[in-house]
């Protein structure tokens, strides 16, 4: 899998390994592509960024394990790992990650006594990226993905272990005596977090305050100020009779021997449209359109939606182009489950959850340090297309040996606005979950401090011509990948300024605000010196 992962930097033309391509070529504004005379969210939804802190000791990082130790395990994305004294664990990583993040980790394992082993996989060289990458990537990392399901299914067999923690996305197996959870944690910077230590009894709300007006919504539209404007039903056909799971028939064909996974949303990830198809009643209908992907920013990209299947793909750069040769190379297709002949149908809506998750900027974009990790902050929507990643549909068709894998354009503003029985909801606003501002989670986040630093986003993607000053596609669009490391760069070395650049909110940078979100959680971890200061949990436990 190594030489996999090395291929796709190496197979690159040469002007691709600058990572910035578009900065080569003037190309001509395309006439779909999104223009306005003045920001549209500069004021309602400026950029937003905590300062950079370095970290250069593992025990800085324990209060943050510390509240993903105790946490009860769930099979969601964020952090559950409730360790227990005895128990046996296998942390695996590999050589992507952080050997600070790593000790930081075995410290923690040793601190709750476990049985624990920590293996470590040699990947090979740290690839850089470009947008285009994730076509390549996900052909092969949901191969991957299947392997690691057959591990699980043999290590269930062998019980060797009670917990196995690893990965930061993708389905894991249910319902067995071994337990898997996430290990997101790839750099320091992405651990030294309030995403981390936020009370899970919080988290937990606001995916079930997502997954219950989702999963009761009758038709739903979703637009974008990038170029999104898409509908679909959300036909009673997807549900069982009280639209409390998906359809248990539907499950089965779909998830196959991991039903318990498939019937239900993902902790973290709530699906905002069914992840599986309902032939003959797919109806999703309109425009897909983004400027980033799960592995790094691309260039402006246009999906043609009807009935659900994606039948053009417009603009885009070398992302558009390999997606538009994997088209044609599939169109011609039957796979197991789907509506209709072809690879490319639309099937994700997944919302994210937590509102402390942020771009990492250190080392952006390479290896895991991508796009994958942001798709999890609260409000935001990845669009996907493809197989469903890791269903026993998807593993049917790869054993016909049909090419399988699924793509993504991720939507930072989208407003989600859903038809209900005797009313009409609005569940994201310009990229706002409506649940942080729903008065029983308020109350029960008053728990734990002060409400407005808890369910408050720590990060919004500073994008010129959305949310602050510029032309959208000329100083973003024709190129993101060059605009974002730009500001990424900025950002972390030359913060203040950064935020004056940019126009930003600077609500967790100064004051209060700033000691809240950089403290870790001191009351908890043990930890004696070396932490960073502040409190970020209120003095609560």
């Amino acid at each position: 899998m190594a030489e996999d992962f090395t291929r796709i930097a190496a197979e690159r033309p040469p002007h691709a390994l600058g990572a910035t391509p578009g900065r080569e070529r003037i190309a001509a504004r395309p006439r779909a592509v999104p223009s306005f005379d003045r920001p549209p969210l500069i004021e309602t939804r400026p950029p937003r960024c905590p300062p950079f802190v370095e970290v250069t000791d593992p025990d800085q990082l324990l209060p943050y394990l510390e509240h993903v130790a105790q946490r009860p395990y769930n099979h969601g994305l964020n952090a559950c790992w409730d360790l227990k004294p005895g128990e046996r664990v296998l942390l695996r990583v590999d050589n992507w990650h952080s050997d600070l993040v790593i000790r930081a980790c075995q410290k923690i394992l040793e601190k709750y006594g476990v049985k624990y082993e920590i293996k470590k996989i040699d990947r090979g060289p740290v690839p850089q990226w470009i947008g285009t990458d994730e076509v390549d990537y996900y052909l092969f990392r949901t191969r991957e993905l299947a392997e690691w399901m057959d591990w699980w299914e043999e290590a269930e067999k062998e019980q060797a272990y009670d917990k196995i923690l690893m990965g930061y996305g993708g389905p894991v197996l249910a319902e067995r005596h071994i337990k898997i959870q996430r290990m997101p944690f790839i750099t320091p910077e992405i651990l030294a977090s309030p995403a981390h230590t936020m009370p899970i009894e919080v988290l937990n709300a606001i995916d079930r305050w997502t997954w219950d007006r989702v999963r009761t919504c009758k038709r739903a539209r979703i637009v974008d100020p990038e170029g999104t404007d898409i509908e679909f039903t959300n036909h009673a056909g997807y549900w069982d009779s009280k639209r409390e799971f998906y359809d248990p028939e539907l499950t089965a064909r779909t998830w196959t021997t991991n039903e318990h996974f498939g019937k239900q949303y993902l902790p973290g990830h709530v699906t905002g449209r069914p992840w599986m198809f309902l032939p003959g009643k797919e109806d999703g209908n309109g425009v897909i359109a983004g400027t980033t992907n799960h592995i790094a920013p691309c260039d402006w990209t246009q999906l043609i939606v009807e009935n659900s299947k994606i039948t053009q793909i417009n603009e885009g750069g070398e992302f558009g182009d390999r997606l538009r040769e994997l088209k044609e190379q599939t169109d011609h297709l039957e796979y197991p489950e789907f509506p209709g002949k072809g690879l490319l149908y639309w099937w994700e809506a997944s919302i994210g959850t937590n509102p402390h998750v942020h771009r990492p900027r250190k080392d952006f974009p390479s290896g895991f340090v991508n796009c994958l990790y942001e798709r999890v902050r609260s409000g935001v929507i990845h669009m996907g297309f493809g197989t469903i990643i890791s269903s026993m549909a998807e593993r049917r068709a790869a054993r016909a040996g049909h090419p399988v894998g699924h793509w993504h354009l991720h939507l930072y503003f989208p407003t989600y606005t859903m038809e209900r029985e005797g009313d009409n909801e609005t569940l994201i606003e310009n990229g706002r979950l409506g649940a942080l501002d729903d008065p029983e989670i308020r109350k029960l986040c008053a728990k734990y401090g002060d409400v407005d630093l808890w369910l408050d986003e720590s990060w919004n993607p500073a994008v010129p011509g959305l949310n602050m000053e510029g032309d959208y596609w000329d100083h973003y669009g024709r190129d993101p990948l060059h605009w974002v490391k730009t500001e990424l760069e900025v950002c972390r070395n030359y913060h203040p300024l950064f935020m004056k650049m940019t126009g930003a909110d600077d609500k967790y940078c100064h004051g209060a605000g700033a000691e809240w979100w950089k403290g870790g959680c001191c009351n908890h971890s043990g930890v004696t010196g070396g932490g960073l200061p502040g409190n970020c949990c209120g003095g609560h436990g």
